[in-house]
């Protein structure tokens, strides 16, 4: 019984460290995780010990270190779901009645029964309160759904324990001899503990781990500044919409977007106020797209949107709903509010068209847009096909580099 108590001593110290290092990550609730799995590990090891030394003393202690870990990772998991960590005052709020009635429960009326309902009942209501964290803060954990679930379920496992634990014990079918009579029932018991708690601390290892890999993928994903898609991102996702082996109409719309007079918002306002309206332009387009649309973001104020299973007509209503909110929607400086607009390039798809095709032919309706005055839509189709709507130079030839970009891009879509 001594060796089990031992290993799952073992196995809890060993998560330490990694706790540590997650915690030199930033990884929020990395330290109290390691403080706890440090006090749970002590305390557990002090069990195996069997020392007689100091026993009444002993009787409240240990408990109390128990309870001490438990509630330390009751503050972890908080911290995980964007909650605040429990202060140290509201530990010791919490720990100093409990530590009062196993004081009773030993010096004045020595009752192993009631210390084991004071304690394991204290620990049922903590551990609950692990389970609720997790199931009201579930969206705000920020980790792979799998690994949420699995620390609820293993938090919900620890709970039926300790339940178990008091119920058997308030029955009278559980004695002081638990950890030294190797009985059928202590030996499952001990089994459990051995299991459940490392397991507990593996679950939050996991959900860390699985924070920083989310955390990662947004990054690639996700566009740092505004929260749009990223030009990969995008163009991964808009690619299977446009098949250069297609011989029947898809419907299919790619607006291609680019924020009028950025350049002067930003010699004029500086650039902390340019980005504040790319995160602005976001926010707005956000509102009022449909919510098949995705929205990326291809680099400086250039936005590119993707309308599955719509028509020109369907992209034209899109476009200048969105032209009409950000209008209305200036961003607010100090003591100021500076207008914003758009100019907007629309294509659908053709049979036979790729990413790229589709890309270009946006590309010149929104510079035929900014052409005409900006703040517009302009539809591929309305553009005259000439050679002097194509080459015309326009802000520093900045169509003919957009051009350029799109036509050097990797293939998306094979093309044979």
């Amino acid at each position: 019984m001594t060796l089990v108590l031992i290993a799952s001593a073992i196995a809890i110290a060993i998560t330490v460290p990694i706790f540590l290092r997650l915690h030199a990550s930033q990884m929020p609730g990395a330290s109290t995780f390691a403080a706890s799995a440090t006090v749970a590990a002590a305390h557990i090891a002090w069990r195996a010990s069997g020392s007689s030394a100091a026993q009444d003393l002993l009787n409240v202690v240990l408990p109390l270190l128990m309870l001490l870990g438990c509630l330390l990772m009751l503050s972890g998991f908080r911290q995980v779901v964007s909650k605040p960590a429990l202060r140290p005052l509201t530990l010791v709020a919490i720990l100093v009645p409990i530590a009062a009635l196993l004081a009773a429960f030993t010096f004045i009326q020595d009752s192993f029964v009631g210390r084991t309902m004071v304690s394991t009942g204290s620990a049922s209501i903590i551990v609950a309160g692990i389970v609720w964290t997790m199931v009201r803060g579930f969206r705000d954990a920020d980790a792979p759904t799998a690994f949420k679930l699995f620390t609820i379920v293993c938090a919900s496992t620890v709970l039926v324990f300790f339940a178990s634990r008091w119920v058997t014990v308030a029955m009278g079918a559980d004695s002081w001899s638990y950890f030294v009579d190797p009985t059928p029932w202590n030996l499952a018991v001990s089994s459990i503990r051995l299991l459940l708690f490392p397991t507990l601390y593996l679950s939050a290892i996991l959900l860390l781990l699985g924070r920083t890999v989310t955390k990662l993928e947004r990054s690639l994903n996700c566009d740092d500044l505004t929260g749009a898609l990223s030009r990969r991102a995008f163009l991964e996702i808009a690619a299977p919409h446009f098949d250069h082996d297609r011989t029947v109409p898809n419907d299919v719309a790619l607006l291609f977007l680019d924020l009028d007079h950025f350049k002067q918002l930003n010699d004029r306002y500086g650039h902390q106020t340019g980005d504040r309206a790319l995160k602005h332009f976001v926010e707005v387009a956000t509102k009022v797209l449909p919510s098949q649309a995705c929205l990326g973001r291809l680099g400086g104020e250039e936005f590119a949107i993707l309308l599955p299973a719509s028509s020109a007509a369907v992209a034209r209503s899109v476009s200048e709903t969105l032209l009409k909110a950000l209008r209305n929607a200036p961003l607010s400086g100090a003591n100021q509010s500076i207008p914003m607009s758009v100019s907007i390039g629309v294509a659908t798809a053709r049979p036979g068209d790729s990413t790229s095709d589709v890309l270009k032919r946006a590309d010149e309706a929104l510079y035929r847009a900014k052409a005409n005055g900006r703040d517009r839509l302009c539809l591929a189709g309305e553009i005259r096909d000439d050679a002097a709507n194509r080459n015309e130079a326009f802000e520093g030839g900045e169509p003919r580099k957009r051009r350029s970009w799109i036509e050097t891009a990797r293939p998306l879509m094979p093309t044979s």
